[in-house]
């Protein structure tokens, strides 16, 4: 919290968002447990071998759905995805057996599968490798040509299952794979699969009515993420992949915990140049729903995406800039071993837990789930030089254009007022009923009206000897205040206290 007079720095509505941030899922300790010797014989004698790593995994176990789990962990855990393929050698991904993969430990999806699918059958369970289109990395908005994908479908009970070993094995950051385990595409509902994958053949859908492909490309993409954090699409309100605009729009999507923070991102899709945009959106929340109003200033095609952090779980990124690494957190890591807040053995754990990719000026985080004492030795870490634990996940993406006839709001214009970080973090229940737009005239006179559980206090900041306090009206319980915006402004503050001491910067208008 900042004092009275202190601002605080602004930032973009959307701020920055994990490439990852997937589900802290945890992996099945029965990955761990599988024999040494097997598991040295497994990559050198695989189809001797994998019986036995099956049996190991799965044995005592009653459940389809945890065998089939444990399979699923077991492969994320010890086979990465091929990116030499991916990058620059596709005519190769044809060469995916799942005697070749494990000799290789490298997959594309198809490898990925066809393992699954083995491995499946040796523990006694019906399980089918499926293709089809997805809306992965380079989807543009159709599902023309060839089959660019592929997954499982298991038999669990009388009824398909659908799981992406894939995608739940980590993301590829262009040429290096990044290892993140996650579950988050494992028994999705069909319906929720079909928001992402397309199978080549309608059957494999397990699902009516038949999603046709035109609607397919229509719909947004949909992580699997989406449905784990509890949001939902909600009929004639939630947007499409593409959504023609000819004013501003209302978006709604449904949210199931009130207390999930809520930031999204703005931002053309050609030529940003890295540039997003805070005066084009505004995000609200009612209940179960979360209203995003957008729209856009002119006639480019514009990527709106949605990501949330449930303020309760910690979640790091899964790695740090070459400068940020060298110049800060490796320094100051050995000033915590001078100042006896770590031990050597804590230091050196820190330091290999990170490996330096070639090219990409970053340092990944080697995740282990199973080495104990090395995590705890990176979070005492991190935590002691107070690097944050707060990414986010992306659950929705969606394009908005200006349809024929409609040339935007304009340049240099504010659509919507403008955030400051505290209101992201804090304003859960906020919501401005007055005035909405983000542009306010000099001399006009202005009534500010105020809804919130989130704060006790507002008042406008104008300079350090001339602040505005809101009253609250005893009948609606708004916080309101009519003021006249006096010449030589450029802009209008909006401040609020969470404790009736200290007040934060939430957002701000433009003054024309």
């Amino acid at each position: 919290m900042m004092t009275l007079l202190k601002k605080l720095a602004v930032v973009t509505i959307c701020g920055l968002v994990c490439l990852a941030g997937l589900s802290a899922a945890t992996m099945d300790a029965r990955v761990n447990a599988v024999p040494k010797s097997l598991m040295e014989k497994v990559f050198t004698e695989p189809e001797e071998t994998l019986p036995s790593v099956v049996a190991s995994l799965t044995s005592g176990m009653s459940g389809t759905a945890a065998k089939v789990k444990v399979l699923h962990d077991w492969i994320c855990n010890n086979i990465a995805y091929d990116t030499i393929i991916f990058t620059d050698r596709w005519q190769e991904a044809s060469n995916q057996d799942y005697v070749t993969v494990l000799k290789k430990k490298k997959a594309v999806c198809s490898g990925y599968t066809n393992l699954m699918s083995q491995m499946c059958r040796h523990a006694g369970k019906e399980a089918v490798g499926k293709s089809g289109r997805s809306k992965g990395f380079a989807y543009e908005g159709n599902v023309d040509g060839q089959t660019n994908h592929a997954w499982n479908a298991v038999k669990i009970g009388n009824k398909w299952q659908l799981l992406d070993v894939t995608w739940d094995a980590g993301y590829c950051d262009w040429g290096y794979f990044v290892k993140h385990y996650s579950t988050e595409w494992l028994y999705r509902t069909p319906r929720e699969f079909l928001y992402s994958h397309l199978p080549k053949e309608e059957e494999y859908q397990f699902f009516t009515p038949i999603v046709t492909k035109e609607q397919f490309v229509r719909e947004p993409y949909v992580p699997g993420v989406f449905f784990y954090k509890g949001f939902s699409l909600i009929k004639d309100k939630s947007p499409l992949y593409t959504n023609l605009m000819t004013e501003a729009r209302k978006f709604e999507i449904g949210c199931s915990k009130s207390s999930m923070l809520i930031l999204t991102q703005f931002y053309p899709r050609e030529g940003s140049r890295g540039r997003y945009l805070n005066n084009a959106i505004w995000v609200d929340r009612s209940g179960n729903r979360v209203t995003v109003d957008a729209d856009v200033p002119d006639a480019r095609t514009y990527r709106l995406a949605i990501s949330c952090r449930d303020p309760a779980v910690a979640v790091r990124q899964d790695y740090y800039s070459s400068s940020e690494m060298e110049q800060e957190m490796l320094p100051g890591a050995e000033r915590l071993l001078a100042a006896k807040k770590i031990t050597q053995r804590e230091l050196d754990l820190f330091k290999e837990s990170f490996e330096q990719a070639g090219g990409y000026h970053r340092y990944y985080f080697l995740e282990d789930q199973f080495a104990t004492e090395r995590n705890r030795a990176v979070e005492k870490v991190l935590k002691l030089l107070d690097v944050p634990a707060d990414y986010y996940d992306d659950v929705l993406y969606f394009d908005l254009k200006a349809d024929e006839g409609y040339t935007g709001f304009g340049d240099d214009v504010a659509r919507f007022p403008r955030v400051f970080v505290p209101f992201t973090q804090y304003g859960r229940t906020t919501r401005i009923i007055s005035p909405q737009g983000g542009m306010l005239k000099k001399g006009s006179e202005q009534h500010f009206c105020v809804k919130s559980n989130d704060f006790v206090a507002f008042c406008l900041y104008i300079d350090e000897e001339n602040i505005r306090m809101f009253n609250k009206n005893p009948k609606t319980g708004e916080f309101e205040l009519d003021f006249i915006i006096p010449d030589g402004m450029k802009e209008v503050e909006v401040m609020g206290s969470r404790d009736g001491k200290r007040l934060d910067g939430l957002w701000y208008y433009l003054v024309e």
